[in-house]
């Protein structure tokens, strides 16, 4: 099944924001990345219209991205042509990476996997520890449990269509994950290294965002 939510390219169309990366990827990235950077290369699934591309870029590294919307991966290339800098970006489908085994030191999702169902998000997953090295490091961003009332939280997951509040009002199909989902999902892929939670609010405390922030390592193999 494709990855790929066509009501995003219509998001990155009309709206400007998406510039700069968020303090927990630049402390990801510099506190396991500071020596030989021109050698690492480093993937973001979802990458959207390039704020990590253009710092991974910016740092040195090899960067690459991926995202399904044109739109999103044209405001990227621009972008990092307006300022001289290289990355490889490619409009694509993150359930089917088009790189070879074993190629990244380190795969970044920045609130890419939380927007798909979880049947997606295990082949996304495995997918992602197919083209990490061995010991390659995965950082993942996704939104957490506290966003919805309890009753909303079935198990592990909530998963809904379309949001009509909060901040992913309209923004297409959302799955939300607890504790306990991170090492039911992450761990039959990964070893988890940490799991820290990132809250704040906006508006005068009107709109609340909740996200785990995740760091892997890929020392573990699927058992088929």
């Amino acid at each position: 099944m494709n990855s790929w939510d066509s009501n995003w390219e219509n998001i990155f169309r009309n709206n400007s924001w998406g510039k700069y990366p968020e303090s927990s990827l630049i402390r990801f990235v510099v506190g396991h990345f500071n020596t030989n950077r021109s050698e690492i290369k480093i993937l973001e699934i979802g990458c959207g219209p390039g704020a990590n591309v253009w710092f991974l870029a910016r740092e040195g590294f090899n960067a690459y991205g991926v995202d399904g919307s044109t739109t999103a991966i044209d405001t990227a290339s621009k972008r990092l042509a307006k300022e001289n800098l290289k990355a490889v970006l490619s409009v694509g489908d993150v359930t089917k990476l088009s790189f070879q085994n074993d190629y990244f030191d380190a795969v970044i999702d920045s609130e890419c996997l939380y927007a798909n169902n979880l049947g997606n998000s295990m082949v996304i997953l495995e997918e992602i520890r197919r083209v990490l090295k061995p010991h390659g490091l995965f950082y993942s961003r996704t939104f957490a449990e506290d966003m919805l009332t309890s009753s909303e939280l079935s198990e592990n997951n909530a998963e809904f269509e379309n949001l009509t509040y909060g901040p992913l009002k309209d923004k297409g199909f959302a799955r939300f994950i607890n504790r306990e989902g991170i090492h039911s999902l992450y761990g039959k892929f990964f070893s988890i290294k940490s799991i820290d939670k990132e809250h704040f609010t906006r508006n005068n405390g009107s709109v609340v965002t909740s996200e785990y922030v995740i760091v892997c390592e890929n020392i573990k193999r699927i058992q088929r």
